[in-house]
């Protein structure tokens, strides 16, 4: 099965630690599947990825989709909490069901295509706590007239992961327990360290001795520390712009008023971006992603 034809990609992506765990070994996302659902299931020889390629909506590669025990399940990892889930999860349902239909179906034919259920779930492990460790985002929240689905919905399950929540679902699942005490000793020790690349090195180091994702942080420790990197940078990219309210308010926000000004100067995108730093207390890199954003939603 090719889950891949005919759809639209974006080859320049960047992978996630998660799924590197859950998105290329059957036994660890069969457990994951258990974990989620409350069963016991053992064939894993049943269970097969769907994954689409790199999806021109997906910025970064975080889902795994398969299809196991008659249901069609897309799994995707988030460390931010976002209302546009719902619908990003039912455009690559759409994709992923186009690709599942055989060539010989009959699209406009009277007789129904029989397809897999949906179980759509977002594994969350942010920063910002999620009340009641679980939550449901609906698409019909986005409907104008708003409240108004006519009989239709969508939903994301969105589940937090961090360590220490959802206690029943994350030991159930061994390797999503090591993983969150993974991510949670990253963040313990970035807070001391101040220096994200030395807190992955020491937490890898930490969880090679107490025996937490042991063979895979030794056999991947490079590839590791780069996709924790990415992942971290973007966490705390995406946790600047809301604190500042600039995700939420650019008219309002002080980025507007710096940019404007060194735009009226003359100054250079480079010489903005310092300016940037500088005023906000953000690295250059931040400052530089920061002066794109706001760039790119400007023309939008």
């Amino acid at each position: 099965m090719n889950a891949n034809n005919g759809v639209n990609y974006n080859r320049k992506h960047k992978d996630t630690l998660f799924r590197k765990l859950f998105g290329e070994n059957k036994e660890n996302a069969l457990s994951l599947y258990n974990a989620v659902n409350g069963t016991d299931y053992t064939n894993v020889n049943d269970l097969v990825f769907t994954t689409l390629g790199d999806v021109v909506y997906m910025k970064m590669k975080n889902d795994i989709s398969f299809l196991f025990d008659k249901y069609l399940s897309l799994y995707e990892h988030q460390s931010t909490l976002n209302d546009n889930m719902p619908l990003r999860g039912f455009l690559y349902f759409g994709d992923l069901y186009r690709q599942l239909i055989p060539e010989s179906e009959r699209l406009y034919g009277t007789r129904m295509i029989e397809l897999p259920a949906p179980k759509y779930i977002v594994f969350y492990n942010g920063i910002k706590k999620l009340e009641g460790g679980r939550k449901e985002l609906h698409l019909s929240d986005a409907f104008r007239p708003l409240g108004v689905s006519e009989g239709f919905e969508w939903t994301a399950t969105v589940i937090d992961i961090n360590y220490g929540s959802n206690v029943d679902i994350v030991t159930k699942c061994p390797v999503l327990a090591d993983y969150a005490h993974f991510i949670a000793k990253i963040r313990e020790l970035s807070q001391t360290m101040g220096d994200s690349g030395q807190a992955i090195d020491e937490a890898v180091e930490y969880c090679i001795q107490h025996d937490i994702l042991r063979e895979f942080l030794e056999t991947h420790r490079r590839e590791v520390k780069n996709m924790c990197l990415t992942e971290f940078n973007e966490e705390r990219y995406g946790q600047i712009m809301r604190e500042e309210g600039w995700e939420d308010g650019w008219e309002d926000g002080k980025i507007h008023g710096i940019i404007d000004t060194c735009d009226e100067l003359g100054l250079s995108a480079d010489d903005t971006a310092s300016l940037i730093s500088k005023k906000l207390g953000v690295s250059l890199e931040d400052a530089q992603q920061i002066y794109d954003r706001y760039k790119n939603k400007s023309k939008n």
